[in-house]
């Protein structure tokens, strides 16, 4: 996780973000849909994902971004997100 970079993340935080919303949704609402405007997805744009990694880094030297790496790496185990795959599927979006 330390080797990625921060696009890289972004994109393994998109996937974490997304998996982990579609959760909630079946957790409160099961098969049905929920309310228009409900629970709408709204992650982090990439600059502000950026800006704060940058700022993290900075940081008590370092710890607090290799923090936040170390809970994309559990987060992306606990939903099951690859890491390669959050990679493929932002080149195959854009």
């Amino acid at each position: 996780m330390s080797t990625l970079s921060i696009d890289h993340l972004y994109d393994l935080y998109f996937a974490i973000a997304e998996s982990d919303h579609a959760f909630r949704i079946r957790s409160l609402y099961g098969e049905t849909k929920p309310p228009t405007g409900h629970c709408e997805f709204r992650p982090l744009t990439r600059e502000s994902f950026t800006q704060r990694v940058l700022h993290y880094d900075t940081l008590e030297e370092g710890a607090i971004g290799a923090s936040l790496r170390q809970r994309l790496a559990r987060q992306a185990c606990a939903y099951g997100v690859s890491v390669s795959g959050a990679q493929s599927s932002s080149r195959r979006a854009a």
